[in-house]
């Protein structure tokens, strides 16, 4: 019945896209998602591996930006479908993975399939997520987190090969979705899920620890084809963010911090923009943008009542803490250029350097709502 229900939702949530020739175009969908998706099949359809992008400057090696995506399974949808209808189709199955992840997710940590239910419908239908919409190249890691997260849980409660192989699958698809920072993340909060898991033998910590360890390097390892050359680059080039200022542009400002409740509130009903030009200018200011990284973070005020009544409910828990903190941190970070911790994370962690635009880190701020909601 779930399965059925993350494929009939999305469809008629999304029922233009779904009934009719209507694709999906806004943002960078169209400037680059479409541009290296198109260029990728070109190569692939003829036998060959796209190994060299020549339209970006001089060229450069393709499989290094990490954005490309160039090992997402996806890909393989442009050898059979036109362009527009493979992307398409991309983007709508990006929600049934988020629906079944976050469930499985939830019924892992034993909540009642209806609050797995109301969880994994908060995080899949959440603003964000539906607004990100105009960039695949997020929409495929954000919808693949709570799954991974999941494939983790499992193989630290009952350690083997087979769910070794598929939590470090799940991780490596994260990247492989073209996200190095939501892989980055995902991989810390899977070590936090995993250290934070009940210990009930004497001695099993080590084990833990070697367990968390190991799949750690098993998700590097099978993502290595798309972080090596993103490596190469790293250490020759000078990409992403060139100072902490440029970094911290797409800041999430605090006033918007309550579309979380609220929903979108600045955005004219009206016109196309979301979020009018005006309001970006001279209200909530995008660092020399005129558009918001994402119109909309509405997860709903019961979800995050429901997540107040899980945090009171498990409030004696140590790891319960522990995730509000981690939740707490990532807020600080969405809001870069308003608090100082960004800067600090910047400063102090290098590999963090290259990572820019604090509001693509949103989806896991509607993530951990949407969990507590479920745990509600």
């Amino acid at each position: 019945m779930l399965g059925g229900l993350a494929l009939v939702l999305p469809a008629l949530f999304f029922f233009r896209a779904t009934f009719t020739r209507d694709v999906f175009l806004a943002g960078d969908t169209l400037r680059a998602f479409y541009p290296m998706r198109a260029y990728w099949a070109s190569r692939v359809s003829r036998g060959e591996f796209p190994d060299w992008f020549p339209y970006d400057g001089f060229g450069q090696s393709f499989p290094a930006i990490f954005i490309s995506g160039v090992f997402h399974p996806t890909a393989l949808l442009h050898l059979v479908l036109p362009l527009g209808v493979a992307v398409k189709l991309t983007v709508l199955l990006c929600f049934p993975v988020a629906l079944l992840g976050t469930a499985a997710l939830l019924r892992e940590w034993g909540v009642p399939r209806a609050g797995a239910l109301f969880g994994a419908l908060t995080f899949t239908f959440s603003g964000y997520l539906v607004c990100i919409t105009n960039n695949p190249t997020y929409l495929l890691p954000a919808s693949t987190v709570p799954a991974a997260l999941w494939g983790v849980l499992r193989f630290v409660r009952r350690p083997s090969a087979a769910r070794l192989t598929v939590g470090g699958g799940l991780l490596a698809l994260v990247a492989f979705g073209g996200d190095a920072q939501a892989f980055a993340v995902t991989q810390a909060l899977g070590v936090l899920v995993a250290l934070t898991e009940p210990v009930t033998a004497p001695g099993t910590w080590a084990r833990r620890v070697g367990a968390c360890l190991l799949l750690v390097a098993t998700g590097g390892l099978l993502a290595a084809p798309q972080l090596l050359p993103a490596a190469a680059l790293v250490a020759t080039g000078e990409p992403g963010a060139r100072s902490l200022v440029e970094a911290q542009y797409f800041s999430l400002h605090p006033l918007r911090v309550g579309e979380l409740l609220l929903g979108p509130f600045l955005t004219d009903p009206v016109g196309v923009r979301g979020i009018p030009e005006m309001a970006v200018r001279k209200l909530i200011r995008m660092g020399g943008f005129t558009r918001a990284w994402v119109d909309s973070l509405y997860v709903g005020t019961p979800a995050c009542v429901l997540a107040l009544a899980g945090l009171g409910a498990s409030w004696r828990q140590r790891r319960t803490w522990v995730f509000v903190g981690a939740w707490l941190l990532m807020l600080a970070l969405v809001l870069g250029s308003s608090l100082p911790v960004y800067g600090w994370v910047y400063q102090l962690l290098p590999l963090w350097r290259p990572f820019r635009y604090p509001e693509k880190l949103g989806s896991f701020l509607v993530l951990g709502l949407a969990v507590g909601a479920g745990l509600g």
